[in-house]
């Protein structure tokens, strides 16, 4: 109990906070049930909730690649020229960390231990692994979502790593995160190091698996989904088992965060990646909140996101419905770990407001996919398409975006207008992405093909 004792006091340096950070996949607004899912239970991710800050405003990107690219390096995703998911037929289209470093080797350079557990979804190459970014541990996978139980990626290839050597092992993954999440902080805690646990989920993207489901992938067949087919009750009760599985795991990494006596000097977050799929709004109505919209496209209801943040020794419960970003993160993760740091980066830290309820800095936030860009500016909000279609919306009295303004406000569709186009040439120096590899084109489009008939096709292999 003595030397317990001791490893927590050294785990408890007000100075150096440990970090866990939570992230879903595919989980729309109103995933959990503390923001509003209906008949979700999620009793641990609620505990957060009514006990942390529950920010309402919060904004990722619509797509996974791009999320995780602002997130690790605290720049949007248009600075590495992504406006797409990274390829799963090129194994070399990945974040590059020469060129564009995770926030994970700053944390590592200043004694921090780091660890990834779950998807990683920034390339395949072995350039692009996670222990090349800084992360010191790291069990999951490389692409965008595997089969839950024999772990075939979408290039029917079993895809399950631990760090840059690929070593399957049986398990239901959200089950296989859990239990190296809770390693990770045991290990951690045992060396005496102040952590950083990136917890990446592969719930509750396709295929739609709960523990006890079966396989969808194995040995002869490589479909990418499973839930087109599903009644609307079978697919709620699916969703239902992946979301109680990894409500499990926060309560698994909760209570060992209190048995080794470091909680109270951690800083637990939970949010997703992107908004849910169309079918999840389809088959689960209200997935999305009362966003319109869906994961991929220009609306709120493909990139507003849950986002809690538990830390009740000094923030308490309350709710705030300043605006956030994703590329927010990685200053705010340096800061509240009293580090330092040296980038420029397009994202703010969020300390201030979370620790005070201070108002967000003014200032605009700006997205784009290929075929569309926005900006969010106070309450409003311009889309632009790629076939010059113009949507302005106010989404304080419109917060479901079916009223376009566009034709009474010509004079801010300009000026707004102006903001994206500027914006987009600061962060591509003129370079354009649209002819990128993107979601709604090219390899998408022939892998979809292929997954609707069940076909695993065979495809180019990421370098050893």
């Amino acid at each position: 109990m003595l030397a317990l004792g001791g490893l927590a006091m050294a785990q408890n340096d007000p100075q150096h906070p440990n970090v866990v950070f939570i992230l879903a996949d595919d989980m729309g607004f109103s995933g959990i049930h503390c923001y509003g899912g209906e008949g979700i239970d999620s009793p641990n991710i609620d505990y957060l909730a009514e006990n942390g800050i529950v920010a309402t405003n919060f904004r990722a990107t619509a797509l996974s690649s791009p999320t995780r690219v602002c997130l690790m390096t605290g720049n949007y995703a248009q600075r590495a020229g992504l406006n797409h998911i990274f390829s799963e037929v090129d194994p070399m289209d990945g974040l590059d960390p020469a060129v564009h470093p995770s926030f994970a080797k700053v944390l590592q350079a200043a004694g921090y231990r780091t660890g990834i557990m779950g998807k990683w979804h920034l390339g395949q190459d072995i350039m692009f692994n996670p222990l090349n970014h800084g992360w010191d541990v790291w069990h999951g996978y490389t692409m965008g979502n595997i089969d839950f139980h024999t772990h075939y990626n979408t290039q029917h290839r079993i895809d399950w790593w631990d760090g840059r050597e690929e070593a399957d092992e049986p398990g239901y993954v959200t089950y296989l995160i859990n239990k190296y999440s809770v390693q990770f902080i045991r290990e951690s805690v045992a060396m005496e190091q102040p952590f950083f646990l990136f917890v990446s989920e592969n719930a509750v993207h396709v295929p739609m698996q709960g523990p006890n489901d079966p396989p969808l992938r194995t040995a002869e067949v490589c479909p990418y989904r499973n839930d087109q087919d599903m009644t609307d009750q079978e697919y709620r009760r699916v969703y239902q088992d992946m979301v109680k599985a990894v409500d499990d795991g926060v309560g698994q990494i909760y209570q060992t965060l209190k048995e080794l006596g470091v909680l109270d000097n951690t800083l637990i977050i939970y949010t997703s990646d992107n908004g849910g799929e169309s079918i999840a709004a389809q088959k689960y109505p209200g997935n999305n909140g009362y966003f319109r919209g869906a994961k991929g496209g220009p609306y709120e209801g493909g990139c507003r996101v849950p986002a809690i943040f538990y830390y009740p020794k000094e923030w308490g419960h309350r709710m705030t419905m300043e605006p956030m970003s994703v590329i927010d993160y990685m200053p705010t993760f340096l800061d509240f770990c009293g580090v330092s740091n040296a980038r420029k980066v397009d994202g703010v830290s969020l300390l201030s407001t979370l620790r005070t309820g201070a108002p967000m800095p003014e200032r605009k936030l700006f997205a784009a996919q290929t075929g569309f860009q926005t900006v969010v500016d106070g309450d409003w909000k311009l889309v632009w398409t790629r076939d010059d279609t113009i949507e302005l919306f106010n989404l304080f009295t419109d917060r479901n975006e079916e009223h376009n303004l566009a034709d009474k406000y010509p004079e801010r569709v300009k000026a707004m207008k102006a903001d994206i186009q500027a914006w987009w040439d600061d962060c591509t120096k003129g370079t354009r992405l649209e002819g990128k590899t993107t979601f709604n084109s090219g390899w998408m489009v022939e892998m979809m093909a292929g997954r609707q008939q069940g076909a695993g096709a065979q495809r180019p292999q990421p370098a050893k």
